[in-house]
């Protein structure tokens, strides 16, 4: 059981991929703010647009993480499901912001309050972790606090003596979530197997699912076999051929017509 793995090959390929998409956003985030000479202007936004990326492509793991011999772990696809969700809704008031600067109910408090709600949530996530003896779960807690972070520093940006120290905590907080997010997807679902999900369910999916590769590799192996033993199979006399040979046998004289009738009379006995 020690050497099973319960996380899908294509699990795996989506996890390295994403992390590397999300490597290269985040590089080429701070080398274009660099060197503009913008690094605060474009870190703000850019960083927020990370976040935005790491949470859609986090929930998409965890959900796919969930399908992989069906966890019983539903909190996996609830928190990827909550992940998104959670992305979108923080999406749409920052394009509200954008569009609309001059509400009468700054949006930056609706995100504050999403980022605190999700803070909480992963809060939870960690703590059933710890309970559970989860190796990620420490993991769940650094995020949890980093998304805290994030929001507080949403919220310092709305008073005008700390809004420079706001943005500040906004960028470095968002960098972190970014970096630490690929760090989790890596270490959850590449270099390790899920503890999570080795459960008797799985157990059970996962050897019926060798089992039936392993039929199907003895039946490719059966036909393969009786392939070549019917290719190196000599063909076979018919009788008229047998016959014929025998006959011909006669005709120059190399058997006498005692022993063709003898040796006829086997071929048939053999043939009938």
């Amino acid at each position: 059981m020690d050497d099973m793995k319960f996380l899908s090959k294509d699990t795996k390929v989506f996890s390295v991929v994403t992390s590397v998409l999300l490597g290269i956003a985040l590089l080429i985030l701070v080398i274009v703010g660099l060197i503009s000479g913008k690094f605060l202007e474009i870190s703000v936004v850019g960083s927020c647009v990370v976040v935005f990326i790491a949470a859609t492509f986090m929930g998409s793991m965890q959900i796919k993480v969930f399908g992989n011999y069906k966890s019983q772990k539903k909190y996996l696809c609830a928190d990827g499901i909550f992940y998104i969700c959670l992305t979108i809704l923080v999406a749409i008031t920052g394009i509200v912001f954008v569009l609309v600067p001059n509400a009468k109910v700054d949006v930056r408090y609706f995100i504050f309050v999403f980022a605190l709600v999700f803070a909480v949530w992963k809060i939870l996530i960690a703590v059933l972790g710890f309970k559970n003896k989860y190796y990620n779960a420490f993991l769940e807690l650094v995020i949890a606090l980093l998304w805290m972070a994030s929001g507080v520093s949403v919220l310092f940006t709305l008073f005008e003596n700390l809004s420079t120290i706001g943005q500040y905590m906004l960028c470095v907080s968002n960098y972190t979530l970014g970096a630490v997010t690929i760090f989790y997807i890596l270490y959850s679902y590449v270099f390790k197997e899920p503890n999570f999900l080795v459960t008797e369910t799985a157990k059970a999916m996962l050897l019926k699912e060798q089992e039936e590769k392993q039929q199907r590799l003895n039946r490719f192996n059966s036909r393969f076999v009786d392939v070549n033993v019917n290719q190196v199979k000599p063909a076979q006399d018919t009788l008229e051929d047998k016959l014929k040979k025998l006959q011909n046998l006669k005709d120059k004289n190399f058997i006498t017509e005692e022993e063709y009738e003898k040796r006829k009379k086997q071929i048939l006995d053999e043939e009938l």
